[in-house]
């Protein structure tokens, strides 16, 4: 049956709650949006419900734009460690299903353009492939730029005349619609354009775990409870905090929405495996501080390992090594000096 992943409705509940939307004004059963996976048809009511109670016509460009990594599971870390636009794309089209089991993903090119088509399983898919659309390119935009544009974004249903206009102003490119397909193009140059967040041994890793949670898919209730039960569940979060390309807002409730559980159930696991999660944290974060006090500001170090305060950094520090940041990145560079001469 086709369906959504219970993570992947965050972003939509959130956006209502801001817009001062909570459960009792749901016109159908909230507690269907508890389960793992919710089917689509119930996902389709939700954002045409949000899109006539918000009086936003283009309630799923809205959501769109406020994606976030975490709305895609293991999936969005996956995309993040890609190499290039390309290898996103692939991953995108094999493992969507984890997300999304509810449209089938194409990339096609000719000599200047790449093309890629998402056909939904449904017709009432307005909201829903706004959504898609725009968050594919939202997406694409935080790891390449935020002033990437495509060449042209095609819908197959009606919009108005001001619809068109606040979308091409967005994707800053002309929007058709009425199209046979709903499609992005662009410039087949991007394709290799190399991310920022290359990681070659976290991606194959990442994949590793996406292929383990797509084959539990097709597993009975019961098979899949005992692959849960045998799951290294200390060896995944160690592999999504390495795959993290910083640690800012990196939290036990994110790490736990990237592996489809609660923060509560993460917990549990990981002390029936010893292990707690701040302790993993710490860990990841004492690991990465010699080469990023090498390469950067005190400051900038103590964003890139999650830290709110530059305080709590010092105290994380002394904690390790008995000094300031200050004094440790100098014992760095003197380190550093002594072993090139």
């Amino acid at each position: 049956m086709a369906s959504v992943s219970n993570a992947y409705l965050h972003s939509v509940l959130t956006f209502l709650n801001e817009q001062g939307i909570f459960s009792k004004e749901m016109k159908y059963d909230i507690t269907q949006l508890t389960s793992e996976r919710i089917a689509m048809q119930t996902y389709v009511d939700l954002l045409n419900f949000g899109a006539e109670i918000t009086k936003l016509s283009l309630f799923g460009f809205e959501l769109g734009k406020r994606i976030q990594a975490r709305d895609y599971g293991v999936l969005g870390y996956l995309v993040e460690s890609c190499e290039n636009l390309a290898q996103a794309i692939d991953v995108l089209m094999r493992f969507d299903a984890l997300v999304a089991d509810i449209g089938q993903t194409q990339l096609s090119a000719t000599d200047t353009f790449a093309h890629l088509d998402w056909q939904p399983l449904t017709t009432d898919c307005k909201q829903m492939v706004l959504r898609n659309t725009t968050a594919w390119v939202a997406t694409v935009r935080k790891i390449l730029g935020e002033t990437l544009s495509p060449h042209q974004v095609s819908f197959s249903f009606a919009l108005t005349t001001q619809e068109i206009e606040q979308l091409k102003e967005w994707f800053n490119c002309e929007v058709v619609t009425n199209t046979n397909e709903n499609r992005i193009s662009f410039d087949k140059t991007l394709l290799a354009l190399p991310f920022t967040s290359e990681n070659k041994a976290m991606f194959l890793a990442l994949v590793k775990l996406s292929e383990t949670e797509l084959s539990q898919s097709k597993l009975t209730q019961s098979e899949l409870s005992q692959t849960i039960r045998n799951s290294n569940i200390k060896q995944q979060v160690a592999t999504l905090l390495n795959a993290t390309s910083n640690l800012q807002g990196c939290d036990q409730k994110r790490i736990a929405e990237a592996l489809f559980m609660s923060a509560r159930t993460l917990q549990r696991k990981l002390k029936a495996e010893q292990a707690s999660f701040s302790d993993m944290l710490e860990a990841e974060r004492k690991s990465r501080i010699d080469k990023l006090l090498k390469h950067n500001t005190i400051a900038q170090t103590a964003y890139e390992l999650g830290f709110v305060e530059q305080s709590s950094f010092t105290h994380a520090c002394k904690k390790w090594f008995g000094i300031t940041p200050l004094a440790y990145q100098k014992s760095l560079s003197g380190l550093a000096n002594k072993m090139a001469k």
